[in-house]
């Protein structure tokens, strides 16, 4: 006669204060890369770098991170140290971080284009790894936090709240840094990366100080790094998992590299004024809508579930990405921010609640391999990220020259225009639709997780 399992103790959960100390780490997190994405212009107006030597010197690195990642993802892992498996890396990233935040705007703009370049591509091998060695611990360190298949929700929605207002306030820095009082971009930009590197001391510590790893000890026995990223990717709902993202963002990051080329020649005739405007507006309204909804994530995750909000937030994208062709139109310029407006809050909470399902995984997988891989799993995920990332932008490249774009022209042919639309629109379209079908692939629920952790507090508890 079959017996039912036992009921699990309650999840645990840190402190909620706790997790708002991890949550202030995230300030760090972002302007670490978002002030590196100001590199492109500043280097190219102010440096007077060239626009293609730019993008070798931001690709190259990124390529280099990405390959590099699973390795100090797995070094976090597994290192046994009096201070825990993730504070070492928070504590000396943070640091590293704050001076290159401050120093990379050091270049002299009289310096030969080779020194530039070489002064560039090192700051950037050095920011992107540092960036992504205390993104990767931070997240890690944030998994940790709650063992409850619900709160996990809550802790991600604290870091979108963190992340948002970095958003917003790096949205202005390239208009301070050219305020008259600065006397010139380059000046500016010196004194704001000062302040800068300050606030990610600031912030960065926080995590470091005032949170506590559960899992500082674990993983006595050091496992090879090849078996563990095997282990890891032959995980059934891990590589679904990774599918729903990848799809995600393929078509996004194309649609986001180009959209500026439909805005400016086709929405607004060339205006190149009225095109960053209603960008600027736009991204200001998506952050708005979006910093309002997350209140109300860990109540939607209750209500809905994390599966089905993320295979809503994919259909609904799906919609929006139809909707485009007909929302940017010279007739209504403004006709586009429609979008943003309507979807942007139910996106924001599918992006967070998927954001959350990675705790899950890590789960998962040491209920089946015994291990705690929480460093690697964002690793494998940043991996793929940069990987696609990069991949694209030397794919938009080749879309600008297969559509005939000419740069030096105001005004482009119907024929270019029409091209450079279906090269914008359709990549989206595609890509969300397979991102929902994966989505809908995806198996794991709140009771597979139930099952999972009465399993888990079970081993733990032997």
């Amino acid at each position: 006669m079959s017996h039912p399992a036992p009921a699990s103790a309650p999840a645990y959960s840190a402190p909620r204060r706790q997790m708002w100390l991890w949550g202030t780490g995230t300030v760090a997190d972002a302007l670490m890369i978002q002030t590196f994405g100001l590199v492109l212009p500043i280097f190219n107006t102010g440096f007077g770098l060239d626009a293609v030597l730019l993008s070798w010197a931001v690709m190259l690195p990124r390529l280099l991170d990405g390959i590099t990642d699973p390795f100090v993802g797995h070094l976090s892992d597994n290192i046994q140290t009096r201070w825990g498996r993730r504070k070492p890396f928070l504590l000396v990233t943070t640091l590293l971080g704050a001076v290159l935040v401050a120093g990379i705007w050091w270049a002299n703009p009289d310096w030969p284009k080779s020194w530039q370049f070489g002064y560039l591509i090192v700051c950037a091998t050095l920011y992107y790894m540092t960036w992504g060695t205390y993104s990767m611990t931070h997240y890690a360190l944030g998994y940790e936090l709650t063992d409850d298949y619900h709160e996990r929700a809550r802790v991600m929605a604290i870091r979108t709240v963190f992340l948002q207002l970095v958003v917003m306030a790096v949205g202005w820095t390239y208009w301070l840094a050219q305020r008259p009082a600065f006397g010139g971009e380059i000046h500016g930009i010196r004194w704001i990366g000062a302040g800068m590197a300050v606030l990610i001391i600031a912030t960065g510590l926080v995590p470091v100080l005032g949170c506590k790893e559960r899992f500082a000890r674990v993983n006595r026995a050091h496992e090879p790094i090849l078996k563990s990223i095997k282990q890891a990717v032959r995980l059934g709902v891990f590589r679904t998992y990774l599918a729903v993202r990848f799809f995600s963002a393929f078509g996004l990051v194309v649609f986001n590299q180009l959209i500026f080329y439909i805005n400016t020649y086709h929405v607004c005739g060339g205006d190149k004024g009225l095109a960053t405007k209603i960008i600027g507006i736009g991204t200001m309204l998506t952050v708005v809508l979006s910093m309002a909804v997350l209140p109300f994530v860990p109540r939607i995750s209750r209500g809905l579930g994390k599966r089905r909000a993320v295979i809503l937030g994919c259909g609904i994208a799906l919609g929006q990405a139809c909707l485009m062709p007909l929302l940017y139109t010279p007739a209504n310029p403004y006709l586009q921010l429609v979008a943003a407006a309507l979807t942007a809050p139910l996106i924001a909470i599918a992006v967070v609640l998927r954001d959350a399902i990675v705790p899950d995984i890590c789960d998962i997988d040491e209920l089946e391999n015994g291990t705690r891989r929480e460093a690697l799993f964002t690793a494998v995920v940043s991996f793929v990220y940069k990987m696609e990332v990069s991949f694209c932008v030397v794919l938009v490249g080749y879309l600008l020259r297969f559509s005939a774009f000419d740069q030096t022209s105001k005004l482009q042919t119907p024929e270019v225009l029409t091209r450079l639309q279906w090269f914008t629109f359709t990549p989206n379209i595609v890509f969300c639709a397979l991102a929902l079908l994966f989505a809908i692939r995806f198996p794991v629920t709140e009771a597979y997780m139930a099952d999972v952790r009465r399993k888990l507090d079970a081993r733990r508890a032997a």
